[in-house]
């Protein structure tokens, strides 16, 4: 099951503003020659929809990758129904629909990296990322799943099986990721996401690379925050609600119009024809999703993938963007074509 909404929480962090040039209409990233990127998803296929091209120009130059699937995506009812035939499926069978996800993500990364991407599956439950940010931060109090039945990591492939489904053990795991990976690049969703895992899963990230931050505060590091967008309204990106899939590999993925730049900029990475096909090939493996939203995964396939590149902010502290983003949240929130859909 998928929650949409609009997060009422906040934007903030720090990034440092990479060198650009100009390619078409938006900056191009500019990319080292031993960048590490660390890509976190809230679901199987988040990774390989937002940043394939971007995963395979970093190990193209030299550079390492990890990606972090945090949930098993377990609970998308719809299509647990189109797999198993049983209009009202067991716990079990949402288990089983989670392992089958995990293994997609595995063969995706596979493809993509020829063997190169670290690859981390939490194990989480479909719909957790939201609740633990709210209402279950502690291991005292884990969100079970009205799914799968479990109220702890079960998946057997998962990084740290039996850890419970609490907003603070998320958080740490996600802290201990930065510590292990030191990532120049993090890719992560963008707060905005009208999805309710996407969201929180941002508020996440910027929480854990707070504190990663805080604990180096005496040996700078300076990652380059990119947001990416998956999750949106008003039929964006095109072709995505279509029923049908379209090529749109010769057209641009660009940020829709109405999303808030907040202060900070948008960069782009441009595929090769290679590398689109790469994404196209990665994008078959997830299975279970071609055969319930196949026009949505086609639209992800084009000739760029953009992101909101976070803007710098000093010494560490959070106060004075906390309030920023309050404000720019709320004056989103008010506008007319803006809507929270649950």
């Amino acid at each position: 099951m998928k929650l949409i909404f609009k997060p009422m929480l906040f934007y903030a962090l720090l990034a440092f503003m990479p060198s650009v040039v100009l390619a078409g209409n938006e900056p191009s990233l500019m990319l080292g020659p031993r960048e590490r990127l660390l890509v976190l998803a809230p679901h199987p296929d988040d990774e390989t929809l937002s940043s394939a091209g971007l995963i395979s120009q970093v190990l193209e130059h030299g550079g390492t990758v990890r990606e972090v699937v945090v949930t098993a995506g377990d609970a998308y009812v719809g299509s647990v129904r189109r797999e198993t035939g049983k209009h009202n499926p067991s716990r079990r069978d949402y288990f089983r629909y989670g392992e089958t996800r995990l293994e997609e993500s595995r063969r995706a990364a596979h493809l993509i990296g020829n063997g190169f991407i670290h690859l981390d599956l939490l194990g989480f439950s479909d719909g957790a990322i939201y609740p633990d940010l709210i209402s279950h931060w502690r291991r005292q109090n884990p969100l079970r799943s009205d799914f799968t039945g479990f109220s702890q990591v079960a998946y057997r492939v998962a990084k740290d099986r039996g850890v419970a489904q609490d907003g603070q053990d998320l958080r740490n795991e996600l802290v201990a990721i930065l510590r292990e990976t030191q990532p120049t690049i993090i890719a992560f969703p963008d707060v905005m996401e009208n999805d309710s895992d996407h969201a929180a899963l941002g508020m996440f990230t910027l929480l854990a690379v707070h504190d990663w931050l805080v604990e180096n505060q005496h040996h700078p590091i300076k990652p380059r925050l990119l947001a990416y967008l998956i999750h949106w309204q008003h039929g964006w990106p095109t072709g995505s609600d279509w029923g049908v899939p379209v090529d749109w590999s010769d057209q641009p993925l660009l940020l829709p119009s109405d999303l808030p730049l907040r202060g900070h900029s948008r960069v782009c990475v441009h595929l090769t024809p290679q590398q689109i096909r790469l994404k196209r090939s990665a994008l078959a493996e997830y299975k279970t999703q071609q055969r319930i939203m196949a026009d949505f995964l086609a639209a992800f396939v084009r000739n760029s993938e953009c992101f909101t590149l976070l803007k710098p902010y000093e010494n560490n502290r959070l106060e004075h963007v906390i309030e920023h983003w309050r404000h720019v949240r709320k004056e989103f929130d008010n506008h007319p074509l803006s809507r929270s859909r649950i």
